[in-house]
């Protein structure tokens, strides 16, 4: 995909996915992906997209779909926008008799959308690029929150909102996972161990997981580490470096992001009040 430096930048990079945010006055040239579906999803405004020959005005909460080898290019105006999603597979998921064709998921081309909706969850999927290196388990939940948000647009799934009931609390297998966790928080993580240890599929683990904590597993793992930062900045002489590696953040300037959104000071600061 081409593009000015002004109008069209590429936000994120996944395995297997690639999220793009255009702006005011960007149009390409007709091209095509080999092995890429595109969904592209005008936020504001209004896209004139040409697929196949074929032209579709599309507003915003409009979007429409590419599969590989379709030939496509799309123009907005200088008061609109657009959210890009590219992936290389279909959504992981069970599939209904007749979906997959030749190999390739077949998806209605044109589907409806909550702009304001993909607009949060775009800056949230971005904020894992604060990070020169992100945690690995940050970037495995925001593969999969993607992943989700796709196969609800795609597929019609349900948004997978999780409600707690006596069994996700008593679940002994979701209690093993909480106890792994603060048995090994300072260490790699990953959400297909956290899943098998559970028992569940990655994306019912999310979505049962949030439901029993109210958080995801990644944000779990750093408030574990934060608190045990404030315990270490109080009673032990230890750099705030040497606490941040200990702990198994990226890097201090993630221990200084997570420590403040806790505690609202940094961590020096915490240290010279207590």
């Amino acid at each position: 995909m081409s593009a000015g430096e002004e109008t069209m930048e590429l936000n994120m990079t996944l395995n297997g996915l690639e999220l793009w945010k255009a702006t005011g006055g960007f149009a390409n040239e007709p091209h095509v992906h080999d092995d890429w579906y595109q969904l592209t999803l005008p936020i504001r405004g209004q896209c004139h997209l040409v697929q196949e020959r074929h032209a579709y005005p599309l507003n915003a909460g409009k979007g429409i779909i590419a599969h590989p080898q379709t030939e496509h290019y799309f123009e907005i105006g200088s008061d609109s926008a657009v959210i890009v999603i590219k992936f290389r597979k279909p959504p992981l998921g069970s599939y209904a008799s007749g979906e997959i064709s030749s190999g390739q998921a077949e998806f209605r081309p044109t589907h409806t959308f909550d702009p304001t909706e993909i607009s949060s969850l775009f800056r949230g999927w971005n904020s894992i690029l604060v990070d020169d290196m992100p945690d690995s388990l940050q970037v495995q939940e925001t593969e999969l929150a993607v992943e989700m948000y796709l196969r609800r647009m795609l597929m019609g799934q349900e948004n997978g909102k999780a409600i707690v009931d006596n069994r996700t609390c008593m679940d002994p297998h979701l209690r093993r996972v909480l106890e792994y966790i603060h048995s090994a928080y300072t260490g790699p993580m990953d959400i297909d161990s956290m899943a098998m240890v559970a028992h569940q599929s990655r994306h019912h683990f999310m979505r049962s997981f949030k439901a029993l904590t109210g958080t995801t597993p990644y944000q779990y793992l750093l408030n574990l580490r934060v608190e045990e930062a404030s315990r270490r900045l109080r009673l032990t002489t230890d750099s705030v470096t040497t606490i941040s590696y200990d702990l198994g953040f990226s890097s201090v300037s993630q221990l200084y992001r997570a420590f403040q959104r806790v505690y609202v000071m940094t961590p020096m600061q915490y240290r010279n009040q207590v």
